[in-house]
């Protein structure tokens, strides 16, 4: 069954942070070899001229200047979008011919949510960047690159900030993005919240995307700290269990040791402690962790695993895991 293009929007959000450069060669890329009756949709909070006149090529500039949030920029983008799929492009990505190819045939299946295809890092184009983030028992999110797939098999993985293919209607589902997080902890919420829904997520290995990893947005390290425990309990219960918690509080030493001597280990480890501390998600967990601990075994709960795909016809990469943060 052939899909039609036309139910598919590619969205690049424009940031006022964002550097021009990454972002025109992200759009440039994106019309050289976009599959003929997609929508591009630039969500525009930078507000760009558009100097080499994209709009000609049909590209859409939504005027977002007026949001500060960069997840109320793309929650926008998502409400104007005419597709079924879509496709968020960080800028600092490109894209090459038939990157879609098998994208919308995969999406045939009515299930699937979520599609993370395979950066490559645009310095060493040989090398995986990201076969998207494995979201632990213990709130500890990593990078998957090139080995341990058995490992990471069994964990959750989430969506890379740097691209990532979703179903709308999966995502209006949730609510969209949740604003309170920054972008990739907004990432890993949204791919929870769907597979709590049912949704699916799979990896296309086929799907190259090349990123120049300095232009991806980079968080505050004790902002990080917060959001990480926020989201940890938050999805308590459906992503972790009592025997990971205690890990959970180990991986603060490890974060701290991990980051030194850098400055950044301790703007991690404080993030973290005022997180544990001054959230609700966390005092929602303390005032139902009665309740919870009878209900909870050793073992993730099997609805709570999101189904991945690791092993397509004619896939041989291989996954490496290393720290998101």
């Amino acid at each position: 069954m052939e899909y039609n293009v036309s139910r598919f929007t590619i969205i690049i959000p424009l940031l006022s942070n964002t550097p021009t450069e990454a972002f025109e060669e992200t759009l440039a890329s994106v019309l050289v070899h976009k599959p003929e009756g997609a929508e591009v949709l630039i969500a525009n909070a930078a507000g760009y001229s558009d100097p080499w006149n994209t709009a000609t090529e049909g590209t859409v500039f939504i005027a977002s200047d007026h949001l500060s949030n960069p997840m109320d920029v793309l929650n926008e983008a998502v409400l104007r979008s005419q597709g079924d799929i879509l496709h968020i492009l960080y800028p600092g990505t490109e894209v090459s011919a038939d990157w879609t190819q098998n994208i919308l045939q995969l999406f045939e299946q009515s299930q699937l949510g979520i599609i993370i295809p395979c950066v490559y890092d645009r310095r060493k184009p040989k090398r995986i960047f990201s076969l998207g983030i494995c979201y632990k028992p213990e709130g500890v999110l990593r990078t998957i690159r090139r080995s341990q797939w058995a490992e990471a098999a069994q964990k959750r993985i989430v969506p890379h900030i740097s691209a990532v293919f979703i179903r709308k209607q999966a995502l209006t589902q949730i609510g969209l993005f949740d604003t309170s997080f920054i972008p990739q902890i907004s990432y890993v919420d949204a791919a929870m919240a769907m597979a709590k829904q049912g949704w699916e997520t799979v990896v296309d290995q086929e799907c190259r995307i090349m990123v120049r990893p300095n232009y991806l947005p980079a968080a505050n390290a004790f902002t990080w700290g917060v959001q990480i425990e926020r989201l940890y309990f938050r999805w308590f219960g459906q992503n972790s269990t009592l025997a990971a918690l205690g890990k959970h509080f180990g991986s603060f030493g490890i974060d701290f040791w991990r980051h030194l001597p850098k400055f950044k280990a301790f703007q991690i480890f404080f993030g973290r402690l005022f997180g544990l501390f001054f959230f609700g998600e966390t005092l929602t967990f303390f005032r139902r962790s009665r309740k919870t601990a009878s209900k909870l075994s050793i073992a993730d709960p099997p609805s709570a695993i999101i189904p991945v795909d690791f092993s397509p016809p004619d896939h041989n990469n291989s996954s490496a895991i290393e720290k998101a943060a």
